[in-house]
């Protein structure tokens, strides 16, 4: 028997009615960890997403981040950010490396606000010993485990010490997984299965196309939503500009391609030119202008309103 699973475009939402007079009424903040943002979506933890000034730039905003874990000195980056009165989130591999800078973190007396053990696929003994580790050593961290993609993987990753677990698996633009190996899931039913095997929150990974599908993720119990083209081609986003006949683009890679890597060995991702888009201002703006407008559709004032409404399928 084969199963039946969907993503973001197989589903809508159904209208209630609005009861607020304007949609600026309606609250997009949610509380996430130690911490309360104003947008329950961020930025993928890329190194053609997010650099140390992206992180700066999403903190002051009060938007949530988290900085890539490739060459980057986690006490350098910690201290800086909790110098200027911001929170601290950085992500952890699983390898010798990874050890190598919570050790120093420890020994430098820093606890970073937020730390998301990022490797393809979590449910992996490596990945428990490293949330095991990090919960250990580094308790007052807010313990995010991914990514996942099955509610037994998140059963396990919450019983080793995740404080909340970050599902999708082959869902992102630049992700070949599926193509290499043939294992994907759609996000809609990634993230339902997910969020009713655990208490913790989740985060959905990948997948996200229009701006719509932010409601879609919440309205399947996503906690927090993480994308990664939708914020790629910015002057804030990290990526090399380049010039193609005049146009200008930025870079987008993915984490397991061979741009990120420095060699092509277990190629899971690949680089495409993002046209370039100026301030990303405006679509921080419009983004929480059309959750906003998600929220009053569906006939509540925060967030919670869009768990409570009827999703229907699309016959295409």
């Amino acid at each position: 028997m084969i199963k039946t699973e969907f993503n973001y475009g197989d589903i809508y939402l159904v209208p209630k009615k609005t009861l607020v007079d304007s949609r600026k009424e309606c609250d997009t903040s949610v509380q996430f960890g130690p911490r309360r943002f104003e947008m329950p979506i961020y930025p993928a933890n890329m190194k053609s997403v997010v650099d140390a000034e992206t992180c700066e730039y999403f903190a002051r905003r009060g938007w949530f981040y988290t900085m890539h874990r490739f060459n980057v000195d986690a006490v350098a980056f910690c201290c800086d950010m909790q110098s200027k009165g911001l929170f601290a989130s950085i992500s952890m591999g699983v390898n010798e490396d990874s050890y190598q800078q919570l050790r120093e973190l420890k020994a430098a007396g820093i606890t970073p606000e937020y730390i998301t053990v990022d490797v393809a696929n979590a449910w992996c003994v490596k990945a428990e010993r490293m949330i095991k580790y990090i919960k250990a050593e580094l308790p007052g961290s807010f313990l995010i485990g991914g990514n996942i993609a099955t509610a037994g993987a998140a059963r396990d990753l919450q019983a080793w010490g995740c404080d909340a677990v970050k599902a999708g698996i082959a869902g992102g633009r630049v992700c070949i997984t599926k193509n290499k190996t043939g294992f994907h899931r759609p996000m809609v039913s990634t993230v339902l299965d997910v969020v009713a095997a655990v208490t913790i929150p989740v985060v959905a990974d990948g997948g996200i196309v229009e701006h719509g599908d932010m409601a879609k993720a919440i309205n399947c119990g996503a906690a927090m939503i993480m994308a990664g083209s939708l914020f790629a081609g910015y002057d804030e986003s990290a990526g090399e500009i380049v010039e193609i006949d005049g146009k200008h683009y930025k870079e987008y890679f993915g984490s397991a391609s061979q741009f990120n890597k420095g060699a092509y060995v277990n190629v899971e991702g690949k680089k495409i030119l993002v046209e370039y888009k100026g301030s990303i201002d405006k679509l921080l703006n419009e983004l929480q202008e059309d959750l906003q407008s998600s929220i009053s559709y569906a006939g509540g004032t925060s967030l919670v309103a869009l768990t409570d409404v009827e999703r229907i399928f699309v016959h295409r």
